[in-house]
């Protein structure tokens, strides 16, 4: 079975397939009218207004849209163009990965793992913090990631120079190893406070530029991609206004000042280890040995080295298992209709834990039902470019209402019903403990399944509910 990145792939390079046979098609228009001596004042490939264009021989030449959106990663000239404004430093660190083959599986074997940390002297050269070795196959192929001083040139990458640093990671001379690849890179601290001009929008690295620490790259690109789609799709589609497309930002602008400052933070997080054992620096190799002798003895200073150890290792969890940072974010704009409850008050860590719930603005919570046996995620039962009504038992006015603003507003507008005997079954009421509306209650998802409406109970009459749904739906929609 493909994988989302492959379908995305194949989607892409349909894309620019298509695209670029619709520009050799009208470029012949244009050169058979050129050769037949017409007076071609002016040639235009796409429809709307222009977006990027020039003169030359008396004839302008334009490429024209409706929207633009620019995913063009971080070195962005979509961005740049859009007058998008950014804050924090930009680039703070250098960093390379290198590539290599060695069998390590005499080091490594008894202790399986993706990510190894090295506490070996100067590994934290140039910010990096630890040095790192990643296992790209166990355990014969792997990459290193050293630090340099960006500001001092391109770092030297030779056989023998990244000999010595794996070496000094692995401790140890006993291997022989092969470089399959080398790749600097830059430790970036960026965000954009605006992502989106008028009709230009952007997404991915483009708006948020940082460090791989917590994995946030891909799946938050992917998150502006969701967010920003269905409200293009229904604007072109004539089912929303243009006041849709102003909520982009108001929810993905702190989304990606969010990411950025956390994965920054977590690369500052790593030095709490060496500073757990008593250093600021662990260049100097007699140093580090004394504390790590430190470490191993009885006694009082090495059972407290050993309490500030657990806990400095323990804290990088804000790194590797940070939930909250991405299940916890809660959007707000006219594109969320509140309920006139208070966001609920995080009762642990809202960047380590996920704490689910359907105030409007959230995700809507997953959890296991079942549907002829078969378990499905509720996360699984909306989204697909449609709103999505969730009800349960007696929640049948909702139902109505649903069919009713689905053919008012021609929108799509599903429906899920939960509970005993009904399609979608709840056999250990995690819903019912999650969903904080009654069994009549609703629940209303937006096509990236965050919750954007929801009320206690069904009101006294189907004529209620579809005048509440349609309301909510009107003003989500700009309508």
């Amino acid at each position: 079975m493909a994988t989302v990145f492959e379908w995305i792939y194949v989607v892409g390079a349909v894309v620019l397939l298509f695209g670029a046979a619709i520009a050799i098609h009208e470029w012949g228009h244009f050169w058979v009218a050129l050769k037949r001596g017409l007076k071609v004042e002016a040639f235009a490939i796409g429809f709307g207004p222009k977006i990027w264009g020039w003169t030359k021989d008396g004839i302008e030449y334009s490429i024209r849209s409706q929207f633009m959106v620019g995913a063009d990663g971080a070195r962005s000239q979509v961005a740049d163009d859009a007058g998008l404004t950014f804050e924090g430093p930009g680039a703070v660190a250098g960093a390379f990965n290198v590539v290599f083959e060695a069998d390590l599986t005499h080091l490594v074997a008894h202790r399986p793992s993706v990510l190894y940390w090295m506490l070996q002297a100067g590994a934290d050269e140039n910010g990096v913090g630890l040095g790192v070795l990643r296992m790209v196959k166990p355990w014969t192929e792997w990459m290193l990631i050293w630090g340099y001083d960006h500001l001092a040139g391109p770092p030297d990458l030779s056989d023998a120079t990244i000999r010595d640093l794996a070496v000094k990671l692995v401790g140890t001379d006993d291997f022989e190893m092969r470089v399959l690849s080398r790749a600097p890179w830059t430790i970036n601290h960026r965000f954009a406070t605006k992502v989106s001009n008028g009709r230009v929008f952007c997404a991915g690295d483009a708006i948020h530029r940082h460090p791989p620490t917590n994995g946030l790259g891909s799946n938050t690109s992917i998150q502006d991609s969701y967010n920003l789609g269905w409200k293009l799709a229904h604007v072109v589609q004539g089912k929303a206004g243009l006041g849709l497309l102003d909520t982009y930002d108001a929810e993905r602008a702190p989304v990606a000042k969010q990411i950025v400052e956390r994965a920054n933070k977590s690369i500052g997080d790593t030095s709490m280890i060496p500073r757990a054992l008593g250093l600021t620096s662990v260049a100097d190799a007699k140093v580090l040995e004394e504390r790590l002798a430190v470490l191993r003895a009885p006694g009082a200073e090495g059972e407290a080295t050993r309490a500030k150890m657990r806990a400095a290792i323990a804290y990088k969890s804000h790194e590797f298992n940070c939930h909250g940072v991405e299940h916890n974010q809660r959007y707000a704009s006219t594109a969320v209709v509140p309920d006139g409850t208070p966001m609920p008050e995080y009762r642990r860590d809202a960047e380590l834990y996920a704490q689910p719930t359907t105030w409007p603005g959230a995700k809507v919570p997953h959890t296991w039902v079942t549907r002829g046996g078969a378990k499905v995620s509720t996360l699984d039962l909306g989204g697909r470019g449609a709103f999505t009504v969730y009800t349960g038992i007696g929640g049948d006015a909702w139902v109505a209402a649903a069919a009713a603003a689905s053919a008012s507003l021609g929108v799509d507008v599903r429906v899920v019903c939960i509970g005993h005997g009904q399609e979608f079954e709840d056999p250990f009421g995690t819903w019912a403990a999650l969903r904080e509306v009654e069994d009549t209650g609703v629940v209303l998802t937006r096509p990236d399944n965050y919750v954007a409406f929801r009320a206690q109970r069904s009101p006294s009459s189907d004529a209620e509910a579809t005048a509440a749904l349609t309301s909510a739906l009107r003003v989500i929609l700009d309508r």
